[in-house]
């Protein structure tokens, strides 16, 4: 739900005056903030030095190159494309794990991603993919996006195991701020006066998809599986379709009812495997 909210209020964000590498910079140094400042008081901040190879790779990928990538190419790309091509993270994911033998081959997992895959597809309306010129650049970034959000969804167990959820996410967010710094403050200085709507939706974009959502994540990453985690990002999209609706004043159709059913049991034959 929360990680569901970031392409409505990006959206919204975007059609102002805010910039997308501005976006990224003020989601990843109030992450950092927030997250430094919860993990410190909970005594969780430390580390072991010899984890800071591992810890920074896993920031590239699961934190400044996810971020700056998504929201690149979401101003850049149409939100169909967003939505069909992020939809593939668990598809790496799972790809990655078996391939670096880090998770067994289960049948039933596959059947429910590919299941739930297609609802979203044709929930979004996948036949009108673009990939024309003047999209190819955002949907490669996208696309991209899923690649390294997925890899990282694997790479990240063995911290993920080892360590406190937030004061690892806090590592992950305080390495990675200074990697998007340069093209934020770049923005932030061609960017006028914010309004007080702006602040409000930087606050938002602060609290929900990005402290909640991968607060949650991290937490999700020691009970479970990589792959079953990444199964329920195909909710996304139908959460975001039911707040559309609300927010954008958007009718229901009956397509909409019957691709919600297909993706929730989708994910429900993917958790299902791991019980």
């Amino acid at each position: 739900m929360c990680f569901a909210s970031l392409p409505v209020a990006g959206r919204l964000a975007m059609q102002g005056h805010i910039g997308p590498a501005a976006i990224v910079l003020a989601r990843m140094s109030g992450g950092a903030l927030v997250f430094a400042l919860i993990a410190w008081r909970r005594g969780v901040l430390r580390i072991d030095k010899r984890d800071l190879p591992a810890l920074f790779g896993c920031s590239i990928l699961g934190v400044a190159a996810n971020q700056t990538l998504f929201v690149q190419g979401l101003a850049r790309s149409t939100a169909t494309n967003a939505t069909v091509l992020g939809s593939t993270i668990p598809v790496f994911t799972a790809l990655v794990a078996i391939t670096l033998g880090r998770e067994p081959v289960h049948p039933r997992r596959l059947i429910g991603i590919a299941v739930a895959f297609s609802g979203v597809a044709v929930l979004v309306g996948a036949d009108n993919l673009s990939l024309s010129s003047g999209h190819l650049l955002g949907s490669a970034m996208i696309l991209l996006n899923s690649l390294c959000y997925g890899t990282y969804l694997v790479v990240v167990r063995p911290l993920a195991e080892k360590y406190d959820p937030l004061g690892l996410i806090a590592w992950l967010f305080i390495l990675g701020v200074p990697l998007v710094l340069p093209l934020g403050l770049i923005e932030f200085a061609r960017t006028p006066a914010f309004h007080a709507s702006d602040i409000g939706y930087f606050a938002f974009l602060i609290a929900v998809p990005t402290v909640s959502a991968y607060g949650l994540v991290q937490v999700a990453l020691r009970r479970t599986e990589s792959s079953l985690v990444a199964a329920y990002i195909y909710l996304q999209p139908v959460i975001a379709t039911v707040g559309a609706m609300f927010l954008l004043d958007e009718q229901p159709t009956l397509r909409t009812a019957i691709c919600g059913v297909i993706v929730l049991f989708g994910v429900w034959l993917a958790a299902r495997r791991a019980r």
